[in-house]
């Protein structure tokens, strides 16, 4: 074959590999969903708890080891139930023998009141020296003096066994169980826990960002889910915080219009939430934890903006396969949070409603990469 053949050859070959398509590298999928301003509405939701107005956290005054809890949680006791007791035998043995000294206190100074009886009478028959009748009331004295102590050791001996049981002080219900049988307690150690009457209120921890919106007298709406029951609520107090750690303060919320029929469907401990009206409309977006990342420059989320090259070289809005999936660029946001509420938390700045927060895919994302949006999940599952 002559040269120029050969060039003629390899010309073909060139051409041939020229018109062979090339494969693009698939773009990673990534889930999101659409932002809305959940604060828009003023409202605040917090956890919760319903329980009796007056508890009492019942204790012994004694220590010692518990035998027995004779309540159960939820039980309803009468005034004087009895409703726990420690073991108390070495207190047994000591009112035993505080009776055991009493009665033997009791006996020699009744003896001793008889030879006083028997001294005066041979004083007055001229029969005995005055030191007899002297010595004789001496010895009663003290006989009746060893008789009284003898009588108050065995009522604090009785008093102390007394401390080893624990009784309703009113009509309650037993609300929880601090102990079991078997275990050791102290004097002063709270063993259970009574609602008393049939007052009922809302208990919650607010957080400093929260504490500037109550009030005391401010409404409130109250929510029982398991009753299924919404109430209006008014804060009867805000206490200040137990652990400064924490930094929560303590609300009470009161149920004035609390109906009979209602009273009826509640029970102490059921989970509550109050929804607290803020003052002024809220600018937070809540978004999953999720979708939130940190690094040294702070807080980040990564959203997608739809469309871009591709869309525009294809001549389609939607650059879209058969399953309809949309391409996308990644831009990655620094956000500043506000709140936490559950698995949310709330985004006070930079990120804006309407736009597509990358929920997951998120693994090895950068600033400008381009992603094909899967189908958006509803804008309501963002919101606390």
């Amino acid at each position: 074959m002559s040269m120029r053949g050969i060039l003629l050859a390899g010309l073909v070959l060139l051409a041939g590999c020229a018109e062979e398509p090339v494969e693009e590298a698939p773009l990673r999928p990534v889930r999101t969903l659409v932002l809305e301003a959940d604060g828009a509405t003023g409202e605040r939701e917090l956890p919760a708890r319903l329980e009796a107005a007056a508890n009492r956290r019942m204790s012994f005054r004694v220590s010692g080891q518990l035998e027995a809890l004779e309540v159960a949680v939820g039980e309803r006791v009468t005034a004087g139930q009895p409703l726990a007791r420690l073991e108390a035998d070495d207190l047994r043995l000591q009112r035993d023998r505080a009776r055991s000294a009493l009665a033997g206190a009791e006996a020699a100074a009744a003896n001793a009141e008889a030879e006083w009886q028997r001294a005066r009478r041979l004083y007055e028959a001229g029969s005995a020296p005055a030191r007899d009748l002297d010595a004789a009331r001496a010895q009663r004295d003290a006989a009746r003096a060893q008789r009284d102590g003898a009588r108050d050791a065995l009522a604090l001996a009785e008093r102390q066994l007394g401390f080893t049981r624990l009784a309703a002080p009113d009509a309650c219900r037993v609300a929880s169980r601090l102990a079991e049988a078997g275990e050791n307690v102290g004097a002063g150690q709270p063993v259970l826990v009574l609602a008393c009457g049939d007052d009922l209120e809302v208990r919650a921890a607010l957080s400093e960002d929260l504490l500037g919106e109550l009030v005391i007298g401010a409404p409130l709406r109250v929510r029982l889910p398991l009753a299924d029951l919404t109430l209006a609520g008014e804060v009867a107090e805000i206490g200040l915080p137990v652990d400064p750690r924490q930094a929560t303060w303590p609300v009470r919320v009161a149920l004035p219009g609390l109906t009979e029929e209602q009273r009826a469907r509640l029970q102490p401990g059921m989970a509550a939430e109050l929804t607290l009206p803020l003052g002024g409309p809220g600018s937070g977006i809540w978004v999953p934890m999720v979708a939130v990342q940190q690094d040294i420059d702070g807080h980040f989320v990564y959203v997608a903006e739809p469309g871009g090259d591709r869309e525009e070289e294809s001549g389609s809005r939607d650059a879209s396969d058969a399953t309809g999936d949309r391409e996308a660029t990644v831009v990655r946001l620094t956000v500043t949070l506000g709140g936490r509420h559950g698995e949310r938390l709330e985004v006070l700045a930079g990120l804006e409603p309407g736009q597509h927060l990358i929920v997951a895919g998120m693994s090895r994302l950068h600033d400008g990469m381009r992603v094909r949006l899967l189908d958006e999940r509803g804008a309501a599952e963002a919101s606390p």
